[in-house]
């Protein structure tokens, strides 16, 4: 048993000392016998100071002598350090016939074949008084080092083993099969594998890249030369991080990531426990300080747990604190059962910020799959979803505790959320019907929804009463388990204490140090008391109107006398001064719940502007403004008002992608009406819209029996979803739902169009096209069925696509042109150059062109913007296409067949606007004249022009009294009087009949509805 432990050891150690190996002892092309000679000695030396390597009697070692098989095993052994062992194999069973006890290296020989360093020979001897030969040397080393051979036969396989493992580096041309070994070399090999020297490595920096991670530079060095780090130069050991404040806490470091790690670079990765943010960590390197410091990154936000304890919440538990902001705003949750969006009603932040409970507004039911996406509104690096389900609901509801919070106000708590609760005749006191008023979270959001407060009618007893309820259940319908529960009011005899006051302009608050009953009189000595209220120990005193001013900014002095619950009553006398809100109100966010409707959060609670105010304006992903039809308060989910955030509804849908929302002069609820400064804010509108085919399907009958489809759609599809065949079906004359006998679906390079290659028999049955399935980049399918038909279907066979003779260019806009054509292009391959814009002689670049598919459109977008009236310097516009274009239809043909088509002439569809309202005072004849210019000539009916044309004054809608002037691009309003320190803006609302609203003269209606005035 002894032998076998101590042959344990020896292999442990051998195993320990490759993890330190390094090749060393290199030399040059230009080495010569005398540097040969230096480089015997350096690793002669090493062995010596070691005790492996002995010399005779006069300390010569002999280095140009040969070795024995027997000395180089025992070398072998003394270099694990274990010559020690060899003791328990001085009496070992003989193993080589030519070894016997008495020879002076019986217990080595024994030893290194037990460790499988030696074998012998095949006749059953070791020959150990035989020089060693150089691939013998080999095998010892590689065996000794615990490495299987490289692939191969005897002797190859060990010698390639060992001059990859660097035993013979720097002496590779001395040696080789067949030679003997002589002792330098041995020693060389022997400092090689066993006894390299040892690196020095410096950290040069150090930086956190996680809460758990650090990188580590560092340069290497051997004999004062730079050297490349490797796997195994450094242990997780060798580093310790500091608190550079407190140098006794410690962080540990846990592993060298060696993934992640450039060891060519010098770059390490450390693993290490967790940090603490913000914290300023020294790092020591084996046990020294490197003098590199980091500060600890933040924790990275992630979801440690979603639950749904009951039908009425879902709770998400985060591994840290979560921003206030981010984590009440409902929009970075999303709750789905199937199909169906679960509205939130509101949400609620534990004390430290690591869990949210969401309180739905629309309930779950038994059985519902949950579907809970988490968005990185909140902060996390990724958008996190998880289902929970099916959910059960099976616990049935129980009171936990009754708590008067004065003698006529109760807060019942349950163990879960509670519905069917706001009948008061639901409870009793006492065995009395008390309750007056009942509120729960339908009513009042800021209430949790597992509790109810009750209002009576008069004060409870003090000591001990009862409460009984009844009808009272879960959102699942159990009802309560224990409906009836007994507590206590206590009798508070202490004075009434006026403990706090304070003002504003509009109101004045009065904290006492007990719940009041009633106010038994109450004055300002110089103010307006338009109302009061009492909630529990707060007495609010107001003007009634949050505009109106309750106390002068002077102050007031508050005269008041109250009632507490015992009948006690306290006189208090305290002249106030208001606090003066001066701070203006900022857009805290925006968001874009659906494309009609915007939302903007201030910082407090602010009033609503009017529409035509222009202080609220929306931008669309290209920079359109959109018509805003209403502006109002948001609501929560019982109706309330909420007053900090405006409702903005569009008079059209907004596009998917980023919206831009310019915010200014939003005013606040005091008395001040503090106005915000103008500020820009965006919002992203999620594309949820089902992708649509937005052009006749071009039918190519190909060779064979096929026939092809080219099918475009408004957006760029999933190819995978949209190269799946199966997603296309059709209907036969029986109105039947088909699969294609046999179809291929291929996504062309456009990303919008799939050309569908089905069987000539089934086009021919086809009556309509099903396509389910079907999805754009962002998810969204489509479901939808084309009947085949002239319209829908068009023949490849027609003419090439060139100019539609009947919409022809229309100039959309000064510097944009829209071309329609007879078919489909393959948008992928549009190219501008194709295009030739021209005034007279004179060609209008043309800086790039969409493919609208919709309308079958090119959209020219122009290097020179052209008139109003489609012209340039009273030149036509006209648009050809040039010969041999580039750009090619859905069958790969140029889109005029090599001909070119053109000039046609640009219609004019570009809307007048209002470029200009001028205002100026005629100081002779005591007149003020706004005019409003138009871009272009203009029709305008003057019958109709003050039902059309609204003039605000100082913010005053304000009538001509002198009279109105139209002329051919400017209309002129006339008031008497000095108006110059005035706000001036002009309205337009178009008339509801078509035929009297503003035009150019190609029947275009005025686009711009509001401009403001500058004074001239």
């Amino acid at each position: 048993m002894k032998k076998f432990k101590r042959l344990i050891a020896i292999v442990t150690v051998l195993l320990f000392a490759l993890s330190i190996m390094a090749p060393a002892f290199a030399q040059d092309e230009t080495t010569t016998e005398e540097t040969a000679g230096s480089v015997y000695d350096q690793a002669a030396k090493i062995l010596q100071d070691k005790g492996i390597l002995k010399g005779n009697e006069q300390g010569d070692l002999m280095l140009d002598k040969t070795l024995t098989r027997a000395e180089i095993l025992a070398m072998i052994i003394r270099a694990t350090g274990q010559e020690d062992v060899v003791k328990d194999y001085v009496y070992a069973e003989q193993s080589f016939k030519d070894v016997p006890q008495d020879h002076w290296a019986f217990a080595y020989v024994e030893a290194g074949k037990d460790l499988g360093i030696v074998n012998g020979y095949p006749d059953g001897t070791f020959k150990p008084d035989k020089p060693v030969k150089f691939e013998e040397l080999c095998k010892m080393l590689v065996a000794a080092k615990g490495e299987s051979p490289a692939a191969g036969t005897w002797p190859i396989n060990y010698v390639r083993k060992a001059l990859d493992l660097g035993f013979f580096n720097g002496i590779e041309d001395e040696v080789g099969i067949g030679t003997v070994v002589i002792r330098g070399q041995a020693a060389v090999a022997f400092a090689n594998a066993f006894f390299p020297p040892e690196k020095t490595i410096v950290v040069k920096d150090v930086k956190a890249v996680a809460n758990d991670t650090i990188e580590v530079y560092v340069d290497v060095y051997l004999n004062n030369e730079p050297a490349t780090l490797e796997d195994g130069d450094v242990i997780p050991l060798d580093f310790e991080i500091k608190d550079a404040k407190d140098e006794s806490k410690t962080v540990a470091v846990t592993l060298i990531d060696t993934q992640a790690s450039d060891f060519g670079a010098g770059k390490l990765v450390l693993k290490t426990a967790a940090q603490t943010e913000g914290a300023t960590y020294k790092l020591y390197f084996k046990g020294n300080d490197t003098g590199k410091t980091f500060v600890a990154v933040p924790v990275q936000l992630q979801v440690a747990k979603v639950e749904v304890p009951n039908l009425k919440q879902v709770v998400v538990t985060f591994n840290r604190d979560v921003k206030d902001v981010y984590a009440v705003d409902t929009n970075n949750y999303e709750i789905k059962v199937g199909d169906t969006t679960k509205s939130i009603g509101a949400v609620r932040l534990s004390e430290d910020k690591k869990k949210v409970t969401l309180i739905l507004k629309d309930d779950l039911a038994n059985g519902d799959k949950v579907k809970v996406t988490l968005k990185t509104g909140l902060g996390l690096q990724e958008a996190y979803t998880t289902e929970i389900g099916p959910v059960q609901d099976g616990t049935a509801p129980a009171i936990v505790k009754v708590t008067a919070e004065n003698p006529q106000k109760l807060r019942v708590e349950f163990s879960e959320p509670v519905k069917n609760y706001a009948n008061p005749a639901n409870y009793t006191l006492n065995g009395m019907y008390l309750v007056k008023e009942v509120k729960g979270f339908n009513e009042d959001s800021s209430i949790d929804p597992n509790v109810i407060i009750l209002n009576l009618y008069i004060p409870l007893n003090v000591g001990n009463n009862t409460l009984s309820v009844t009808g009272v259940t879960d959102i699942a319908g159990l009802l309560v388990v224990n409906p009836s529960m007994s507590f206590s009011v206590a009798e508070d005899k202490s004075p009434i204490e006026l403990k706090n006051v304070t003002a504003t302009l509009s109101q004045v608050k009065l904290e006492f140090s007990k719940a009041i009953q009633s106010i038994v009189s109450v004055s300002l000595s110089n103010g307006i008391i338009a109302g009061t209220s009492i909630d529990g120990n707060i007495v609010t005193i107001t003007s009634g109107d949050e505009l109106a001013t309750c106390i002068p900014v002077s102050g007031a002095k508050v005269t008041i006398e109250v009632k507490d619950y015992t009948g006690q009553t306290a006189k208090f006398e305290k002249y106030v001064v208001p606090t003066i809100d001066t701070e203006r109100p900022t857009v805290k966010s925006v968001s874009v719940p659906d494309a009609y409707t915007v939302k903007v959060t201030f910082s407090e609670d602010v009033r609503v502007p009017n529409v035509s105010d222009n202080k609220i304006i929306v931008k669309d992903k290209d920079g359109n403004q959109k018509v805003i039809s209403v502006i109002t308060w948001d609501t929560d989910s019982s109706g309330n008002q909420i007053k900090n955030t405006l409702k903005v509804v569009l008079a059209s849908a907004l596009p998917a992608g980023v919206v831009t929302v310019q915010v200014s002069g939003i005013e606040d609820l005091t008395p001040l009406k503090n106005a915000s400064l103008p500020q820009t804010v965006t919002a992203t509108l999620s594309d949820t819209s089902a992708p649509q085919v937005v052009a006749p399907i071009v039918y190519n009958d190909a060779s064979g029996d096929t026939t092809e489809l080219y099918i475009t759609f408004d957006k760029t599809l999933n190819a995978a979803s949209a190269n799946t065949a199966t997603n296309y079906k059709y209907l036969d004359s029986s109105f039947a739902l088909k699969d294609f006998s046999s179809a291929t679906a291929t996504l062309l390079a456009n990303g919008k169009t799939v050309k569908l290659v089905i069987k000539d028999t089934d086009f021919a049955n086809m009556t309509y096209l099903q396509i389910i399935g079907v999805a754009d980049t962002n998810g969204n399918k489509t479901t939808v069925a084309i009947a085949k038909s002239a319209t829908n279907f068009v023949d490849s066979n027609s003419a090439v696509v060139t100019i539609d003779s009947t919409n022809g260019v229309q100039a959309v806009s000064t510097t944009q042109l829209k071309v329609f054509l007879t078919g489909n292009i393959n948008e992928y391959t549009l190219y501008a150059g194709d295009f030739e814009v021209k005034a007279g002689t004179n060609t209008i670049g043309v800086l790039y062109a969409t493919w609208d598919a919709g309308s079958r459109a090119v959209v020219l977008n122009l290097a020179t913007a052209i008139g109003a009236d489609a012209k340039k310097d009273g030149n036509p516009v006209t648009v050809g296409i040039k010969a041999n274009s580039i750009t090619k239809d859905l069958l790969g043909r140029s889109i005029n067949s090599g001909n070119a088509v053109g000039p046609v002439t640009a219609s004019d569809k570009i809307a007048p606007t209002i470029t200009a309202v001028e205002a100026v005072y005629n100081a002779t004849y005591n007149v003020t004249e706004v005019t409003v210019k138009f871009s272009e000539t203009t029709v305008v009916n003057q019958v109709y022009v003050l039902d059309q044309f609204k003039v605000y004054i100082g913010g005053a809608i304000t009538n001509p009294d002198i009279g109105v002037v139209v002329n051919s691009d400017n209309i002129v309003f006339k008031f008497s009087g000095d108006k110059r320190y005035s706000a001036i803006k002009v309205d337009y609302v178009p008339a509801y009949e078509a035929d009297r609203r503003v035009k150019d003269s190609a029947g275009n209606e005025l686009a711009q509805t509001s401009m403001s005035g500058t004074w001239k």
